[in-house]
C-alpha cells in the first residue's frame, strides 16, 4: 500500500502534513510525498523525515510574471503526469490545487487501478482573500464541487469551515474534521523564564514589562501593524514579533515602530525551529491572535499559532471570530475582541495586566485546554478514517 502526499506548496516538516503521514506509516503503509521545490527541479529526489521526497517546479517556464497562467496551466499537467508515475494506491491532496492534480494524475486509469483520492484542505479554498472577480470565484466552487465527489473523503481544519463545504457543495455526507494542532508540549518554565530574561534584558527591557507576542508569518492582515498600533497608545507594554517575512514588508513595519517612537518596546526577532517555539512564545505574557476580517477564510479561521500559544501555556487575546471564540469562551483562557478596534483591544490587555486574578485564572484554566487541545487527541479521527482504507 502506498500512500502519496501531494503539496505544491512548500514541504513544511512540522506542518500537520508531516503528522498524517506518521499515521499512515504506523498503519503499514508507505509513504512518497511530492512537492513543490526549486525553479529548476524536475523531479529531484530527496528524503525529509525520513520520507522519499520529489520535488518538482511550479514554474517550469521561468518566473516572469506574464508567464503566471501559463505556468499554472503546465505543471498542473506535468505534475499529474508525474504522480501517475509513482503508482499510489492512495492519493491525499493537500488544497484544491493538489486535488486537481491528483484527480488528473487516475484521468483515463481503469476503475481497478484508480486510487483513492481524499482532499486535505487546509483553507476555506472558496472564501479565500486576492483579487478574484466573479467568474474566478465561480471556477473555484464548481471546480470544488466537481472534485469532491471524487474523493473517498474530505478533510476541513475546523467545524465552521465543514459545515460552510457541506451547505453550499448541498453534500450529504459532512467533512471530516481535523484541526492543525501540535503535539503536546512538555514545557520547562525554568528554561522558559531564562528565554524571557534573554528576550527582554538583551533588548534593553526590563523582565518583568507586559509583554504581548505575535509569532508567525510576518503577513499583512495578521494584526501585526495592531501590535505595534497597540504598544505605541499603552506605554505600560511591548511587544514581539517573532517571525520570518517579505523583505518590503518587514522593511515597512520597522518604519512604522520608528515612525512611532517605539522601537525601544517592540522586539523583532527572526522565527525559531519549531522544537523550540515553546520558550519563546511562553516568555510572553498575552500572545495575540489578532487575525483581521479581509475575507472569509480569515474570519472562518483556527490558525496554528492560536493552539501554540495554548501549548506555551500563554493566555490569548483573539479576533472575535467563530471558532476562535468558541475555544476561548469554552476553556477561559483569555480575551476576544474586535480586531479593527484599538481602544477595544487596550482594553482587554489593560485587563489582563492590572486583574492579577483574572490572568491567573486563565493560566490555571490553560492547563486542562492544553491536555484537550493535542494532536495525540485529535489524530483519533484520522486515524479511524485511513484504517477503513489501508
Amino acid at each position: 500500500m502506498v500512500v502519496i502526499k501531494i503539496c505544491i506548496s512548500e514541504w513544511n516538516n512540522a506542518s500537520r502534513d508531516k503528522r498524517e503521514l506518521a499515521i499512515v506509516n504506523d498503519l503499514g503503509a508507505c509513504c512518497v510525498v511530492i512537492a513543490k521545490g526549486l525553479p529548476n527541479d524536475k523531479g529531484r529526489k530527496t528524503n525529509i523525515s525520513g520520507y522519499d521526497t520529489y520535488l518538482y517546479s511550479t514554474k517550469p517556464l521561468g518566473a516572469h510574471k506574464f508567464l503566471n497562467v501559463f505556468n499554472r496551466l503546465l505543471s498542473v499537467f506535468i505534475w499529474a503526469s508525474n504522480v501517475r508515475k509513482h503508482e499510489g494506491n492512495i492519493l491525499s491532496c493537500h488544497d484544491l490545487g493538489a486535488f486537481l492534480i491528483g484527480w488528473l494524475s487516475t484521468f483515463l486509469m481503469t476503475k481497478n487501478k484508480k486510487p483513492l483520492l481524499i482532499y486535505d484542505s487546509h483553507e476555506f479554498e472558496i472564501g479565500r482573500c486576492g483579487n478574484r472577480n466573479k467568474v474566478s470565484k465561480w471556477i473555484i466552487i464548481h471546480l470544488e464541487r466537481f472534485l469532491m465527489k471524487k474523493c473517498v473523503f474530505s478533510i476541513m481544519v475546523n467545524d465552521t469551515i465543514a459545515d460552510e463545504v457541506q451547505r453550499i457543495h448541498n453534500q450529504k455526507v459532512r467533512p471530516i474534521v481535523v484541526r492543525s494542532i501540535p503535539e503536546y508540549w512538555n514545557i520547562d518554565e525554568v528554561v522558559i523564564k531564562q528565554t524571557r530574561f534573554e528576550l527582554l534584558r538583551g533588548n534593553g527591557l526590563p523582565v518583568d514589562t507586559f509583554t504581548i507576542m505575535y509569532h508567525g508569518g510576518i503577513i499583512k492582515d495578521r494584526g501585526i501593524e495592531t501590535l505595534i498600533e497597540l504598544v505605541s497608545i499603552n506605554p505600560n507594554i511591548s511587544g514581539v514579533i517573532l517571525g520570518n517575512g517579505q523583505k518590503d514588508y518587514m522593511k515597512y513595519l520597522q518604519s512604522l515602530v520608528k515612525e512611532k517612537r517605539i522601537e525601544s518596546r517592540i522586539i523583532f526577532h527572526p522565527a525559531v525551529p519549531i522544537e523550540e517555539l515553546w520558550k519563546y512564545v511562553g516568555a510572553a505574557d498575552v500572545g495575540m491572535v489578532m487575525i483581521r476580517n479581509v475575507c472569509l477564510n480569515h474570519y472562518y479561521s483556527l490558525p496554528n499559532k492560536f493552539f501554540e500559544n495554548i501549548q506555551s501555556m500563554t493566555p490569548v487575546i483573539g479576533s472575535n471570530f467563530p471558532e476562535i471564540k468558541r475555544i476561548i469562551e469554552q476553556y477561559q483562557i483569555g480575551m476576544i475582541c474586535n480586531p479593527d478596534d484599538i481602544q477595544e483591544i487596550n482594553q482587554c490587555v489593560e485587563k489582563m495586566r492590572i486583574d492579577k486574578e483574572f490572568y491567573k485564572q486563565c493560566k490555571k484554566n490553560l492547563i486542562q485546554a492544553k491536555k484537550d487541545l493535542c494532536w495525540e487527541k485529535e489524530k483519533k479521527i484520522l486515524e479511524k478514517s485511513y484504517k477503513e482504507l489501508i
